[in-house]
């Protein structure tokens, strides 16, 4: 079996371009700013095509692999941008009836809470992503759950049929986006270790500040590595899905683990709305149900 853990130039270039553009738009606005807010509409999304990078090149796309769009993934969700782009880029790499819209597309994943749709007010609900029927749910009615502020999941009748492929790989993307999410987390709290101070020094020269951020260091690798040996490696049925599952469970509870231990690194600021560390965490803890349900234990 073939493994590639590095990503191609077309990731590589394609990561760059997003962190570029979320740079710009969002700059040093703090996510609660903008959490429940529509700071990239989609239009600047589906202009610059970042919408039809995973699109097969013979359906008139970039081409780009699972493990170049996991690149993408992760420079997305170190900004958490509430806008369905990786859902929709999942959805445009398997659907035909998706590649058809001008607008932004989702999915409905069956979960604890019954089928759940990401951005699903906001978005066509896919009937099938590569499996069942390559159409669209009924328009979701339910009110928007407040506590994934930037996922902003609604509660719908019927979920979408996934292939175990389609189902693996958007469970992957889901993943790397968590990690990047925890990536972004920790470099704001080393940030804010160097800048705040205590008894005339910076709170990171303590040594339990040090010690909790190396930790911390070592569980973004940790959570990261799992994403991308999950991203590389081939799918097959049985064995290797059970491995896959773990991996990405495995990542999402690190990367919650993370944030976790970023508000701890604030302080009692860590805990405030204003700071917003909240807000990645709950985009964590979503996408961890997110992947329970698209990846369900095999019987």
């Amino acid at each position: 079996m073939a493994t590639q853990m590095r990503a191609g130039e077309i990731g590589a270039l394609a990561a760059e371009g997003v962190r570029d553009l979320l740079g710009g738009v969002l700059g040093g606005t703090p996510i609660a700013d903008y959490a429940e807010a529509d700071p990239v509409g989609w239009s600047v999304l589906s202009e610059g095509g970042w919408d039809e990078l995973g699109v097969p090149e013979e359906a008139g796309g970039a081409g780009a692999t699972l493990r170049d769009l996991t690149e993408v993934a992760i420079a997305w969700g170190g900004f958490c941008a509430p806008a369905p782009l990786i859902e929709t880029i999942v959805a445009k790499r398997w659907s035909a009836a998706a590649r058809d819209q001008a607008g932004p597309v989702t999915v409905a994943v069956r979960t604890a809470a019954g089928a759940v749709a990401p951005f699903g007010a906001s978005c066509r609900v896919l009937s099938g992503l590569g499996a069942g029927p390559d159409g669209f749910l009924a328009d979701a009615e339910g009110p928007t759950d407040p506590f994934a502020l930037t996922l902003r999941p609604v509660t719908v009748g019927e979920a979408t049929t996934f292939s175990a492929e389609a189902a693996r790989e958007l469970a992957v993307l889901w993943a790397a986006e968590g990690v990047g999410a925890a990536r972004r987390c920790l470099a704001d709290a080393v940030e804010y270790a160097k800048g705040r101070r205590q008894f005339g020094v910076p709170i990171g020269s303590f040594q339990a500040i040090k010690h909790r951020a190396a930790h911390t260091l070592e569980l973004v690798e940790r959570a990261e590595t799992a994403v991308l040996w999950a991203a590389a490696d081939g799918f097959a049925e049985g064995a290797e899905s059970i491995d896959t599952r773990r991996l990405l469970l495995h990542s999402l509870a690190t990367a919650q683990e993370i944030v976790e231990s970023c508000i701890q690194i604030h302080g009692g600021m860590g805990f405030t709305w204003e700071l917003g560390v909240h807000v990645y965490l709950r985009h964590v803890v979503t996408l961890r149900e997110l992947v329970e349900g698209l990846l369900p234990v095999p019987h």
